[in-house]
């Protein structure tokens, strides 16, 4: 049996011009692959009728189905119904429910009915429509049958919280399946490594002929690695677990999750699962490690909070940092010297509650984020980082600081700064701190002393 495949348009000039992220493909992507279905092409286009009418003509020669986003609002620019029709060679009608439901609504809300907004009635006359349960715009469903084959195509609002409830409830059930056929992916987050790295460990596993295939994308220092199975059902699971089981063996050190695991999510829990807590100290970072912590709810329990120091005065009067340590052109605010005496005085000052834990954690980061500042012997990038541990019943303090450089621009260089701070703490947490990580120039300096 041939596995049927779709298409998916996006439309709207906000999004063909970058004013907006289209999240909506992604999604409708992946809901289609796990039905196993094929996505042969997605494609963004403005509002332009004919543009989008020669898309639907081009894809329904290749295309079982076609699920098409956005441009069926009330406005002059809304194209997709005319374009739909256009491609049917048929004219618009105006269909009777979906009128009543929006002169309701407009009821509903004290007002009579413009006719901009009954233009969202209008259909090709062959085409029915779509309920919308949460919006105003109905969408449209049809069949465009050609030489080739016949297509059907789904039409739907932008709004993903529009667009996902009609995709559930009437856009899937209508889709074909073929039970014969399976597409399974399972995805490995990594932290640490180069993305060049891993493909050289997984070298094999990454031929473009294999089955499951293996392929990675990184984004500021976190790598997913997805295993992708097709094929006969029967034989799904198995081959994806010996696939991720060959996968953990070249590089488990580095896999911190799985899924839609993030890596503040996983430090949290590790952090609970340890009966650990842990604190930050910022400078160039302005706290943004922090935000990444509490952005994942149920962080306060881990996590106790920090400190900003950004300038200079901040650090000795807040985090007891010498003044002729920070003004040294040997030292400065930028060095492990620094960073080293940021981590320990944020333990120093962990509040009484931190007694309660088996271990603190601090992390302090300290670095150049651009785009003026840096020196030939500190260049931009130039990031210290330092990862403290007290043990609460010996008392025993170590530490560790890691030297990086950092590439991209400023904000780049704060969100993968924050990133490695993270990860730092989770392989130390997890006792498998590799000798070196990404974007780090120098050995780790490690210490111990009595806290």
């Amino acid at each position: 049996m041939t596995q049927p495949c779709g298409a998916i348009l996006a439309i709207g000039d906000e999004l063909a011009i970058g004013q907006s992220l289209d999240t909506n493909t992604r999604w409708i992507a992946e809901q289609l692959t796990a039905r196993s279905l094929h996505i042969i092409e997605h494609t963004t286009l403005p509002d332009d009728q004919h543009a989008i009418t020669d898309a639907i003509l081009r894809l329904a020669q290749h295309a079982d189905f076609i699920i098409i986003t956005g441009g069926l609002g009330p406005t002059a620019d809304d194209l997709t119904r005319h374009s739909l029709a256009e491609a049917l060679s048929e004219p618009l009608v105006e269909d009777d429910r979906a009128l009543a439901f929006l002169e309701d609504i407009e009821r509903k809300r004290g007002r009579s009915l413009t006719p901009a907004r009954r233009s969202q009635a209008l259909r090709p006359v062959s085409a029915s429509i779509i309920d919308n349960p949460t919006g105003t715009a109905p969408g449209i469903r049809a069949v465009l049958t050609t030489r080739a084959r016949v297509t059907h195509i789904f039409c739907l609002p932008g709004p993903p919280r529009e667009m996902v409830p009609m995709f559930e409830g009437a856009v899937l059930p209508a889709l074909p399946e073929n039970p014969t056929h399976a597409i399974r992916t399972r995805i490995l987050r990594c932290y640490g490594i180069p993305e060049a790295d891993v493909a050289t460990a997984l070298a094999g596993l990454m031929r473009r002929d294999r089955n499951p295939l293996v392929g990675t994308t990184a984004s500021n220092a976190i790598i997913s690695i997805r295993i992708r199975y097709e094929g006969e059902p029967g034989a799904a699971d198995s081959s994806l677990r010996e696939t991720e089981r060959q996968v953990r063996a070249a590089i488990g050190p580095y896999i911190f999750g799985a899924g839609d695991d993030t890596l503040p999510a996983v430090t949290l829990g590790a952090l609970r699962a340890a009966g650990d807590a842990m604190l930050v100290a910022e400078s160039c970072t302005g706290g943004l490690t922090g935000a990444m912590l509490t952005e994942i709810p149920g962080s306060s329990d881990v996590f106790l909070g920090g400190w900003i120091t950004y300038a200079n005065e901040m650090k000795s009067a807040h985090l007891a940092v010498p003044a002729a340590d920070l003004q040294s052109p040997d030292i400065g605010a930028v060095s492990a010297h620094t960073a080293r005496n940021m981590a320990r005085a944020a333990l120093a000052n962990a509040p009484d509650a931190s007694r309660g834990f088996n271990r603190i954690h601090s992390i302090a980061i300290t670095g150049i984020a651009g785009p003026t500042g840096g020196s030939d012997r500190k260049p931009v990038g130039t990031v210290f980082i330092a990862a403290a541990t007290r043990d609460n019943d010996s008392g025993v303090l170590t530490d560790e600081v890691r030297h990086f450089l950092i590439a991209g621009d400023r904000e780049d260089i704060r969100i993968r700064s924050a990133t490695t701070a993270i990860g730092m703490t989770l392989h130390r947490l997890r006792n498998s701190s590799p000798e070196t990580l990404l974007w780090q120039v120098a050995p780790t300096d490690r210490a111990e002393a009595r806290a």
